[in-house]
């Protein structure tokens, strides 16, 4: 991992008030280079430096989840994804439900959507978060 890399990720996990560690370090990398969210079983097989078991890996997920630096993500494949959160960012994702493709969408339909929500609700006056995943079929299934 580049000097300048580790310093950013060192900085990222400080500022959500955890503990720096290698082990988080290796994580935070790992999640930069996905092209898409990983599942556990995904980023223990990529995992670079040694090996690390489940119950760490689960342990240092949940606490990056808790500092909103990962997000967890149900693509329906059967497990829960994970991947990176970048502040200022937000997208969703279109998913293949032939053979599991992954694409990013940029931008966010629920923001027009949550005025309507909250003025048709009767026990909600506010939303802090939402979750879209959008499932289809991709044009090489299709073909």
């Amino acid at each position: 991992m580049k000097k300048e890399q580790r310093e950013d990720d060192s900085k990222l996990l400080k500022a959500c008030g955890l503990k720096v560690t290698p082990r988080r370090l290796e994580l935070v990398a790992l999640l930069k280079r996905a092209k898409h969210p990983l599942s556990a079983h995904d980023i223990k097989t990529q995992w670079k430096k040694g090996s690390v078991d489940m119950v760490t890996l689960y342990r240092a997920l949940d606490a990056l989840v808790a500092a909103s630096v990962v997000r967890k993500i149900d693509l329906q494949h059967g497990h829960t994804d994970y991947e990176l959160v970048t502040p200022g960012e937000h997208h969703h994702h279109l998913v293949c439900i032939g053979c599991g493709a992954i694409e990013d969408v940029e931008g966010c339909p629920a923001k027009s959507m949550q005025k309507q929500l909250l003025e048709a609700s009767a026990n909600f006056s506010s939303i802090q978060e939402h979750s879209f995943e959008f499932f289809g079929t991709c044009n090489t299934c299709i073909a």
